[in-house]
Protein backbone atom coordinates (compact mmCIF):
# COMPACT_ATOMS: atom_id res chain seq x y z
CA UNK A 1 0.00 0.00 0.00
CA UNK A 2 2.84 2.31 0.97
CA UNK A 3 4.75 1.49 -2.12
CA UNK A 4 1.33 2.43 -4.26
CA UNK A 5 1.32 5.43 -2.60
CA UNK A 6 4.65 6.36 -3.22
CA UNK A 7 4.39 6.12 -6.63
CA UNK A 8 1.22 7.96 -7.21
CA UNK A 9 3.05 11.11 -5.35
CA UNK A 10 4.40 13.23 -8.34
CA UNK A 11 8.79 13.37 -7.24
CA UNK A 12 9.46 17.17 -6.52
CA UNK A 13 13.28 16.93 -5.49
CA UNK A 14 15.56 16.00 -8.23
CA UNK A 15 16.91 12.23 -8.07
CA UNK A 16 20.53 12.03 -6.99
CA UNK A 17 23.11 10.35 -8.38
CA UNK A 18 24.15 7.04 -5.97
CA UNK A 19 27.73 8.05 -4.64
CA UNK A 20 30.96 6.51 -6.52
CA UNK A 21 28.67 6.58 -10.06
CA UNK A 22 30.23 8.80 -12.42
CA UNK A 23 28.54 10.44 -14.76
CA UNK A 24 29.66 12.59 -18.56
CA UNK A 25 28.17 15.68 -16.76
CA UNK A 26 30.61 17.43 -14.64
CA UNK A 27 29.77 19.75 -11.35
CA UNK A 28 30.19 23.05 -13.07
CA UNK A 29 27.41 22.05 -15.94
CA UNK A 30 24.57 20.94 -13.55
CA UNK A 31 21.96 23.66 -13.64
CA UNK A 32 21.47 23.68 -9.52
CA UNK A 33 18.61 25.77 -8.11
CA UNK A 34 20.96 28.71 -8.01
CA UNK A 35 21.41 28.48 -11.27
CA UNK A 36 17.56 28.82 -11.98
CA UNK A 37 17.17 31.95 -9.59
CA UNK A 38 19.88 33.50 -11.63
CA UNK A 39 18.69 33.02 -14.59
CA UNK A 40 15.32 34.55 -13.69
CA UNK A 41 16.58 37.74 -12.85
CA UNK A 42 18.25 37.55 -16.36
CA UNK A 43 14.60 36.42 -17.60
CA UNK A 44 12.87 39.38 -16.07
CA UNK A 45 15.88 41.74 -16.38
CA UNK A 46 17.27 44.19 -19.05
CA UNK A 47 19.87 41.45 -20.21
CA UNK A 48 16.94 39.23 -21.28
CA UNK A 49 18.01 36.87 -24.14
CA UNK A 50 16.89 37.52 -27.30
CA UNK A 51 15.82 34.74 -28.69
CA UNK A 52 15.79 36.16 -32.28
CA UNK A 53 19.21 36.22 -32.26
CA UNK A 54 20.22 33.08 -30.76
CA UNK A 55 17.84 30.64 -32.16
CA UNK A 56 19.24 30.59 -35.45
CA UNK A 57 22.61 29.22 -34.21
CA UNK A 58 21.69 27.65 -31.02
CA UNK A 59 24.13 24.88 -31.74
CA UNK A 60 27.15 27.42 -31.90
CA UNK A 61 26.02 29.74 -29.10
CA UNK A 62 24.87 27.22 -26.79
CA UNK A 63 28.60 26.07 -25.44
CA UNK A 64 29.65 29.48 -25.14
CA UNK A 65 26.68 30.70 -23.44
CA UNK A 66 26.38 30.92 -19.80
CA UNK A 67 24.95 28.18 -17.50
CA UNK A 68 22.10 30.97 -16.42
CA UNK A 69 22.00 32.05 -19.88
CA UNK A 70 21.36 28.37 -21.21
CA UNK A 71 18.94 27.95 -18.49
CA UNK A 72 17.11 31.06 -19.45
CA UNK A 73 16.92 29.64 -23.64
CA UNK A 74 15.35 26.65 -22.14
CA UNK A 75 12.53 28.06 -20.06
CA UNK A 76 11.81 30.41 -23.36
CA UNK A 77 11.86 27.51 -25.76
CA UNK A 78 9.89 25.62 -23.43
CA UNK A 79 7.41 28.39 -23.13
CA UNK A 80 7.39 28.24 -27.23
CA UNK A 81 6.68 24.56 -26.90
CA UNK A 82 3.48 25.19 -25.71
CA UNK A 83 2.21 27.00 -28.77
CA UNK A 84 0.82 25.00 -31.66
CA UNK A 85 3.52 23.06 -33.47
CA UNK A 86 2.32 24.49 -36.82
CA UNK A 87 2.73 28.05 -35.78
CA UNK A 88 6.40 28.03 -35.32
CA UNK A 89 9.03 28.81 -37.39
CA UNK A 90 11.86 26.35 -38.42
CA UNK A 91 14.58 28.12 -36.00
CA UNK A 92 11.95 27.54 -33.06
CA UNK A 93 11.67 23.64 -33.92
CA UNK A 94 15.35 23.36 -34.51
CA UNK A 95 16.09 25.23 -30.96
CA UNK A 96 13.49 22.85 -29.09
CA UNK A 97 14.91 19.79 -30.45
CA UNK A 98 18.53 20.95 -30.07
CA UNK A 99 17.51 21.80 -25.96
CA UNK A 100 15.75 18.54 -25.74
CA UNK A 101 18.12 16.14 -27.14
CA UNK A 102 21.10 18.35 -28.11
CA UNK A 103 24.91 17.03 -27.82
CA UNK A 104 25.56 18.87 -24.09
CA UNK A 105 24.83 17.55 -20.31
CA UNK A 106 24.64 14.35 -19.98
CA UNK A 107 24.14 13.32 -23.99
CA UNK A 108 27.56 15.06 -24.36
CA UNK A 109 30.18 12.94 -25.99
CA UNK A 110 32.26 11.07 -23.78
CA UNK A 111 35.68 11.17 -26.27
CA UNK A 112 35.69 14.57 -27.71
CA UNK A 113 35.83 14.80 -31.72
CA UNK A 114 39.01 13.53 -33.18
CA UNK A 115 40.19 11.83 -30.07
CA UNK A 116 39.27 8.15 -30.89
CA UNK A 117 42.59 7.40 -32.15
CA UNK A 118 44.22 8.27 -29.01
CA UNK A 119 41.47 6.17 -27.37
CA UNK A 120 41.87 3.37 -29.53
CA UNK A 121 45.58 3.34 -28.39
CA UNK A 122 45.28 3.98 -25.04
CA UNK A 123 42.94 0.80 -25.05
CA UNK A 124 45.56 -1.05 -27.31
CA UNK A 125 48.54 0.06 -24.51
CA UNK A 126 46.07 -0.86 -22.06
CA UNK A 127 45.38 -4.65 -23.13
CA UNK A 128 49.23 -5.24 -23.81
CA UNK A 129 49.96 -4.19 -20.26
CA UNK A 130 47.39 -6.74 -18.62
CA UNK A 131 48.61 -9.46 -21.30
CA UNK A 132 52.52 -8.61 -20.56
CA UNK A 133 51.51 -8.83 -16.31
CA UNK A 134 49.44 -11.94 -16.82
CA UNK A 135 52.06 -13.80 -19.02
CA UNK A 136 54.96 -12.67 -16.29
CA UNK A 137 53.07 -14.00 -13.56
CA UNK A 138 52.17 -17.20 -15.32
CA UNK A 139 56.00 -17.71 -16.34
CA UNK A 140 57.04 -17.19 -12.53
CA UNK A 141 54.04 -19.92 -11.46
CA UNK A 142 54.84 -23.37 -10.49
CA UNK A 143 54.74 -26.59 -13.07
CA UNK A 144 51.24 -27.80 -13.84
CA UNK A 145 50.48 -30.71 -11.78
CA UNK A 146 50.87 -34.15 -12.54
CA UNK A 147 47.19 -34.96 -12.39
CA UNK A 148 46.99 -32.43 -15.86
CA UNK A 149 49.11 -35.01 -17.96
CA UNK A 150 47.45 -36.79 -21.12
CA UNK A 151 48.50 -40.01 -19.85
CA UNK A 152 47.24 -39.36 -16.38
CA UNK A 153 44.01 -38.56 -17.97
CA UNK A 154 43.99 -41.89 -19.58
CA UNK A 155 44.70 -44.14 -16.52
CA UNK A 156 41.54 -42.49 -14.82
CA UNK A 157 39.11 -43.04 -17.91
CA UNK A 158 40.65 -46.65 -17.62
CA UNK A 159 40.30 -46.97 -14.06
CA UNK A 160 36.57 -45.38 -14.28
CA UNK A 161 35.96 -48.10 -17.01
CA UNK A 162 37.11 -50.72 -14.79
CA UNK A 163 35.07 -49.67 -11.53
CA UNK A 164 31.93 -48.55 -13.69
CA UNK A 165 31.66 -45.41 -12.38
CA UNK A 166 28.08 -44.29 -14.30
CA UNK A 167 27.09 -47.15 -15.66
CA UNK A 168 23.89 -45.58 -17.05
CA UNK A 169 25.12 -43.10 -19.63
CA UNK A 170 28.59 -42.19 -18.80
CA UNK A 171 31.83 -44.02 -19.45
CA UNK A 172 31.07 -47.78 -18.16
CA UNK A 173 27.67 -47.62 -20.50
CA UNK A 174 27.13 -49.49 -23.47
CA UNK A 175 28.33 -47.80 -26.48
CA UNK A 176 30.32 -44.78 -24.60
CA UNK A 177 32.17 -42.74 -27.62
CA UNK A 178 33.09 -39.65 -25.55
CA UNK A 179 36.83 -39.05 -24.49
CA UNK A 180 36.26 -39.73 -20.94
CA UNK A 181 38.58 -38.21 -18.61
CA UNK A 182 40.90 -36.96 -21.30
CA UNK A 183 40.22 -33.06 -21.52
Amino acid sequence: MLGSARAAVPRILPRRVPAGVRTVITKSERWTPETARNAQQIIEGPQSQDLSKVLPNIEGMWPNMAKEEQYSVYKAVEELQRKNWKELSMDEKKAAYFVSYGPYGPRKAVVPQGQTGKVALGVAVGVLLGLGGFYSVRSMAQPAPKTLTKEYQEQMTARAKETKQNPISGIASEGYKGKGHVA
